[in-house]
């Protein structure tokens, strides 16, 4: 995987952790999509994966990787992991187009990575730009939606 892609990877994936910590708040639940995955491919991850260190999506990668190999239980699982981090992919795309001016007005002394940036942004909504604001409120339902 080149730096590039694996950066992008790694942005997404924290967007969709930022994500599931707004959807348990906004829905007053919990959804721990992680824990899900944990919990439905516990086997699979014992036995396929078990070299594999946890974090940035190391083992959601490794479970893909063996999707052969995947009990029904955890192949859904892992689907459905991948497709929200599709939608988060999307939403960031999103915001990221509408959000350009508002990030170099507002954020320009945050380093990019590890959600700086959206956090810059959603602690500064009362400044952010309506079409900026409007994104992030459309990727944050994008986000909690179940799917």
């Amino acid at each position: 995987m080149s730096v590039a892609k694996s950066g992008l990877m790694q942005l997404a994936l924290c967007v969709w952790l930022a994500f599931v910590g707004v959807s348990a708040n906004a829905q007053d639940r919990p959804r721990d999509y992680a824990g899900v995955l944990k919990a439905d491919c516990a086997t699979e991850l014992a036995n396929l994966c078990r070299d594999v260190s946890g974090g940035e999506g190391r083992l959601l990668s490794c479970l893909y990787s063996r999707e052969d190999k995947l009990s029904e239980r955890c192949g859904t699982s892992v689907m459905m992991s991948l497709e929200r981090l599709g939608v988060a992919l999307g939403a960031l795309a999103n915001v990221t187009r509408a959000c350009h001016d508002d990030t170099l007005r507002l954020c320009h002394g945050q380093i990019a990575g590890n959600g700086n940036l959206l956090g810059c942004l959603t602690s500064s909504r009362p400044l952010v730009s309506t079409p900026c604001n409007a994104t992030l409120d459309a990727a944050f339902l994008s986000a909690i939606g179940d799917r």
